[in-house]
């Protein structure tokens, strides 16, 4: 007996006894522990099955009705073409438009980098640091003397 025959051997069992229980269900179908299993999967197809539990456990199932779309055929579709429709739809190319910027706005940002600047050399002039210890890329030292410690230049030591 096959997997798929099996929950319906456990449909007729429970069609003619009204209510089962999973060890009756199990021990009349003859395939293992499955009960849970079949009773999934004609819920799946539309059969209504009321499941009675005691806390956690099963104690019992109830055959309720065929229910609506219990005649309906379910045909397998491979993984990798479920959530396909029947004609494949066409793309189109879409074209996004670059966005540019008006040059009324790139004369704005240049204005504001340029007070920016200005501001910040201000700045460096009032606390007597505009040309001391730049290092590259327009950092500065704090401590201008920072290559000498206790009368040792480090610029000796390396030489």
């Amino acid at each position: 007996m096959t997997k798929t025959a099996a929950h319906f051997v456990a449909l007729a069992f429970l069609k003619k006894k009204g209510k089962a229980t999973p060890a009756q269900i199990e021990k009349h179908v003859g395939a293992g522990p499955y009960s849970s299993k079949y009773i999934c999967y004609l819920k799946l197809r539309g059969y209504e099955i009321e499941t009675v539990k005691s806390g956690r456990i099963v104690t019992e199932y109830k055959y309720i009705s065929d229910g609506d779309s219990a005649t309906r055929e379910y045909k397998w579709v491979p993984p990798a073409q479920r959530g396909q429709s029947a004609t494949p739809k066409k793309k189109t190319a879409s074209v996004k438009a670059k966005k540019k910027t008006p040059p009324a706005a790139k004369a704005a940002r240049t204005i504001l980098k340029k007070k920016i600047d200005r501001e910040a050399e201000a700045l460096l002039e009032e606390i007597g640091m505009k040309n001391a210890g730049e290092y590259a890329g327009g950092t500065y030292s704090i401590d201008p003397e920072w290559d000498s410690m206790d009368n040792i230049d480090i610029a000796d030591l390396v030489k």
